[in-house]
């Protein structure tokens, strides 16, 4: 099983010394969003592992204008350039359908890479028809959550559309993942996996001063989510010893 871990930040991590695939990105608080050059140059450096790339401009809605696009465009280009071993992007017209337009010229820009389409395809208007129209972009893999806040509410759907896919397109479950469900994600015959792993790592700052640099009081400006490294590893170790080889 391919384990795939959401990365928010390459900075101050031990080494990965599994197969584990790393999805970067950046800003937990909208979703992920592309994560700065800086970042995944970083993030070359140090891993061997193979690296996706995020590829979103904002945050909010999948419905981007013309010059979100060509931005886009600049992005896939220059993680290409620069080693990314995937590209992890989605789009969606208004009217909640897959913009298949503009994320066929995505997916052979960033030719040779796979490329995933994310939990955009979870805020569409009709699942099974995001499905077909996802595969004729050429995509490899879809991120899902069922269409559900978790993969444990989405289960039965993730189920549905592994069926409907079939081998056509890898169905990676995402969202909610975690040691004590993956096992019936690994007996329902998924062969991808995507965690957070996350912690919140609570800030080293003696001195807090009385103000917040964020909108919302839900939001620290001191301490910041992390991966729980300790958690990953069980987490790797139980996949591994309980995967269908």
């Amino acid at each position: 099983m391919q384990i795939e871990l959401c990365l928010f930040s390459p900075f101050n991590l031990p080494i990965l010394t599994d197969s584990t695939r790393i999805e970067l990105c950046s800003n937990y608080n909208q979703g992920g969003l592309s994560p700065n050059y800086g970042a995944f140059l970083k993030c070359r450096k140090n891993y061997t592992n193979s690296i996706y790339v995020m590829v979103r401009p904002r945050g909010g809605d999948f419905c981007y204008s013309d010059e979100e696009f060509e931005s886009m465009k600049e992005e896939i280009s220059w993680f290409k350039e620069m080693g990314a071993d995937g590209i992890v992007l989605g789009l969606l017209h208004k009217d909640g359908s897959i913009d298949k337009q503009r994320t066929t010229e995505l997916v052979k820009l960033a030719n040779p890479l796979p490329v995933t389409f994310h939990r955009a395809f979870d805020m569409s208007a009709d699942l099974n028809k995001a499905l077909e129209v996802i595969i004729e972009t050429g995509c490899s893999t879809i991120l899902s959550s069922g269409a559900k806040e978790n993969v444990d509410l989405g289960f039965d759907a993730l189920i549905n559309l592994q069926k409907q896919a079939g081998n056509r397109i890898a169905i990676m479950p995402g969202g909610g993942v975690n040691v004590s469900n993956v096992q019936k994600f690994i007996t329902a015959g998924f062969n991808h996996i995507h965690l957070s792993s996350k912690k919140m790592h609570h800030s080293k700052m003696e001195y807090r001063a009385n103000l917040s640099m964020t909108t919302d009081p839900n939001i620290s400006s001191f301490d910041y989510i992390g991966v729980d490294f300790k958690k990953l590893k069980l987490f790797t170790a139980y996949v591994r010893e309980n995967e269908i080889r």
